[in-house]
């Protein structure tokens, strides 16, 4: 708690200041195993008040002299970091593969209603259909019956 609790110290010295605070819990008469848990808990105070570089930088030396990602701590920390990661990697999968499968739709769709309603879509067209984007789309399909002309297409693709 040191890097949070002594603010006045903290606000003259900066930086300064926290590397005091890690070396003195390094060079503490603690066991190795303390140390690596104190000094955890120490970097995700600082985390509060200093900028992300300032601890990666004095962190990181210290991380090296005691391998603290053996810790326990350490470990289940960033166990649940990458579980959260891959958790939220899977939930925005998800969320764009429904995007691209609706988009997939609306393109398939308004294809086959323009097909149907012409007989006949010209290639160009159904390269350009593929373009647009899903609001588009949409808004050809519920105009369908509106659309008496491949040339009255022309008022909604971009």
């Amino acid at each position: 708690m040191l890097p949070l609790a002594d603010r006045e110290r903290r606000k003259k010295e900066g930086e300064k200041f926290l590397r005091q605070c890690a070396e003195d819990i390094l060079n503490s008469d603690l066991d190795r195993e303390t140390k690596k848990a104190v000094l955890l808990r120490a970097e995700i105070f600082a985390g509060l008040v200093y900028d992300r570089q300032v601890i990666e930088l004095i962190f990181r030396e210290v991380e090296q002299v005691l391998n603290i990602e053996e810790s326990a701590g350490y470990q289940r920390i960033f166990e649940k970091g990458l579980i959260k990661g891959r958790q939220e990697g899977w939930q925005e999968g998800r969320q764009e593969g429904r995007q691209e499968g609706r988009q997939e739709s609306l393109v398939d769709v308004t294809i086959r209603l323009l097909s149907k309603k012409f007989r006949r879509l010209p290639r160009e067209y159904v390269a350009r259909i593929k373009e647009q984007d899903a609001y588009v789309l949409q808004q050809v399909i519920d105009n369908i019956f509106d659309i008496n002309d491949l040339s009255e297409l022309e008022d909604y693709l971009q």
